[in-house]
């Protein structure tokens, strides 16, 4: 007996209305011309003609009418292969995959001489990969900057930020490097200290006990490429040298500083995290007394001919002279030009270690290249993880140097200019090849995005 839905509480199957049972398949269009194909081929006439014979002729079959080879169903050299590379690289039920995923999804089902040059193509121009897919390149050679001739007369500059708020309320340190002899002076200072801040503070810290310097190398802060900045060293006759936007590595002088400096605070305000800026001179004294790397002295030899003395030098020694000091003090000419000619060799072993994993890539004016955007080029606010990696694409509007240049950005684009080579790849249109791929050409594979 029926019962409707509300009185009937508990359905049995006689109330069920019935099932219609479907049957679902996929065609894949075109899949039977092949078989028309195969004997006017030029990759596979010779195989289909002795399959069909009843021939076997190495890995190739015949199965349900289709050339095989091994496992993989061999496809003529049509527009087929194009719709496969593309349905397996960024089909429905694909994600844009690099080039050896692709190429092993494509091999493991299909097969045609060259298919793996065929993909790593399709992958190259592919315009989707380029503008949302990271990379790392090991372009740009190694490219130190000139060896200074004399002390405290070329500098570099950076912020440590991001410190914990003293009582005096600063949460920053100003540091400022001497490129020459390695001397650093360590400037507590706030974060919201203004280009006029800075200005002050750099004359009654430096230019009070060193003089005005010759160039200054810093990064893109705000502080450094405000007008007011600019302008203050223009009429000084001072050089400023900022490095590529976003690419820190370009004053790595003082980055390595700041980690050296990060680690001696750690150390030394331990569980005193906010009392950081009153043994902050400390270790600065602890940092200009110790051997440099690169010059093979301390700061203090080199600046004051002579090393500073230490506790034990007043308590132990205190009548002692230091014979090495006065030598250095009596030829203070030839210790300078010894400490060049290290800096120089320094320089030049960097960059033959350096060189050795990278590899040369120069751009023209006018050439169309994607530029990298780092997370640091967005607005605050506008960045998020599945953002665009890259623009473009842009051209080249000039070359500063082999690794730095400066591109057209669209005016809506709100950041520098100046891009590294490490942050520029080349642009590849979606020319013919990418609705035909020639699989005659007998060259190597192009390199295309993992």
């Amino acid at each position: 007996m029926h019962k409707s839905g509300k009185q009937n509480r508990v359905a049995d199957a006689l109330s069920r209305r019935s099932a219609l049972l479907v049957q679902l398949q996929t065609e894949v269009t075109g899949l039977e011309s092949l078989i028309d194909l195969y004997p006017t081929d030029g990759d596979f006439a010779e195989a289909w003609e002795r399959c069909s014979a009843g021939q076997p002729m190495g890995d190739f079959t015949m199965r349900h009418g289709f050339l095989f080879k091994g496992n993989s169903l061999c496809i003529p050299n049509s527009s087929v292969r194009l719709q496969l590379i593309q349905e397996m690289h960024s089909g429905g039920m694909a994600a844009h995959l690099g080039r050896e995923k692709t190429v092993e999804q494509v091999r493991a089902r299909f097969f045609w001489p060259h298919l793996r040059k065929d993909v790593a193509k399709f992958v190259q121009i592919c315009p989707v990969c380029q503008v949302y897919k990271g990379h790392r390149q090991n372009t740009g050679l190694y490219s130190p900057l000139p060896v200074p001739t004399s002390i405290w007369e070329d500098l570099s500059m950076d912020f440590v930020l991001g410190l914990p708020r003293t009582k005096k309320g600063v949460d920053s340190i100003m540091v400022v490097v001497d490129r020459f002899s390695k001397m650093a002076h360590f400037i507590a200072c706030k974060k919201t200290t203004d280009a006029l801040g800075v200005a002050r503070l750099f004359f009654r810290e430096i230019v009070r006990l060193h003089g005005i310097p010759r160039s200054i190398t810093s990064d893109r802060d705000v502080k450094f490429i405000s007008h007011f900045w600019r302008e203050l060293w223009r009429q000084l006759q001072t050089e400023l040298k900022l490095s590529s936007a976003y690419h820190p590595q370009t004053d790595g002088q003082t980055e390595v500083v700041n980690r050296t400096l990060g680690n001696m605070l750690w150390c030394l305000v331990q569980n005193n995290p906010r009392r950081w800026d009153e043994i902050l001179s400390q270790a600065e004294f602890a940092y200009n007394s110790m051997s440099n790397r690169s010059t093979g002295m301390c700061p203090f030899n080199i600046v004051y001919t002579k090393a500073p003395n230490h506790v034990v030098d007043v308590a132990v020694l205190p009548k002692c002279r230091n014979a090495v000091a006065t030598k250095l003090a009596g030829d203070f000419k030839s210790m300078l030009d010894n400490v060049r000619s290290t800096l120089q060799a320094s320089n030049d072993s960097y960059k033959q270690a350096a060189d050795i994993h990278r590899r040369h890539r120069t751009f023209q004016p006018g050439e169309l290249v994607m530029v990298r955007m780092r997370k640091e080029r967005y607005p605050a606010g506008t960045y998020s993880k599945l953002s665009p990696r890259k623009l473009g694409p842009v051209a080249i509007k000039h070359k500063i140097s082999d690794n730095a240049y400066v591109v057209e950005l669209p005016s809506d684009v709100l950041t520098s200019s100046t891009f590294n080579v490490a942050d520029i790849s080349p642009f590849h249109p979606p020319d013919a090849a990418g609705t035909e791929i020639d699989s005659s050409d007998t060259n190597t594979a192009t390199e295309g995005e993992n």
